[in-house]
């Protein structure tokens, strides 16, 4: 499938750098413009209609997010392009695709190509009625930035076990059995990754389904984690948990 790209940086270098590796990894993407001003790129994406749009974010006079703002509704896909890590969460509150750091690496260029083709191969799918305001795992990249007190993580979706509250902090657990406690809430965690196959279980706990193991009958229950690690659900999560789940 022959898909069409935009490039939207304000540095003339970093687009011709892009633009070059794209044609190395992906001869199936075809870059049909570039815009190093973001103001002249809303003026003429609507007339272009690409696939994607690989979009800097620290710009001067409009940002990558103030350029997608002032353009409302579109039909691409994001993929966020930036030498700092501190946007990756602003990015995914906008559905982008991808979240790549510059200096960009070709392999990891390569796989938010390949997840912009499973992405429209998925929407053939869809019925045209379908709304498409709901992000779904494909419309999301794979990694979440996890804000620690030793600085910025970015973690694999799929290796997330769960997530536990402690006060204003969360600790992930991952399947490798590391644990990062990060500096927001879990509040902050739902409502990021409960489109992505997470659920609340209680107010102190978001699990993966994708982990689950078991789940033990009792009052509000019990969740078996691959881990095997054992988390209570609470009696006013048991029932959101049993329908997210098909055993309602």
């Amino acid at each position: 499938m022959k898909l069409s790209a935009i490039l939207v940086d304000d540095e003339r270098a970093s687009l011709d750098a892009l633009r070059v590796k794209i044609q190395k990894v992906a001869p199936d993407l075809d870059v049909i413009q570039t815009f190093q001003q973001p103001t002249e790129a809303v003026a003429e994406l609507a007339h272009y209609k690409p696939d994607v749009v690989f979009l800097d974010i620290d710009m001067p006079g409009m940002d990558g997010f103030t350029l997608l703002r002032e353009l409302g509704s579109h039909d691409f896909e994001v993929i966020f392009c930036t030498a700092y890590g501190q946007y990756a969460i602003d990015a995914l509150r906008v559905s982008a695709l991808d979240f790549l750091l510059k200096p960009i690496h070709e392999v990891e260029l390569r796989q938010a190509i390949d997840r912009l083709h499973q992405k429209r191969q998925h929407r053939e799918f869809l019925s045209p009625n379908a709304n498409r305001s709901i992000p779904s795992a494909h419309a999301l990249f794979n990694k979440i930035a996890v804000s620690s007190l030793r600085g910025l993580t970015f973690v694999p979706i799929q290796d997330i076990i769960r997530l536990e509250a402690d006060s204003n902090y969360t600790t992930f657990y991952l399947v490798d059995g590391r644990k990062i406690v990060a500096t927001k809430t879990l509040k902050d965690f739902a409502d990021m990754l409960e489109p992505l196959n997470f659920v609340r279980i209680h107010r102190s706990s978001l699990i993966n389904l994708h982990h689950l193991n078991e789940y033990v009958r009792g009052e509000g229950g019990t969740v078996i984690m691959c881990d095997g690690s054992e988390v209570e659900v609470s009696r006013r999560e048991k029932q959101h948990f049993l329908e997210r789940i098909g055993w309602s």
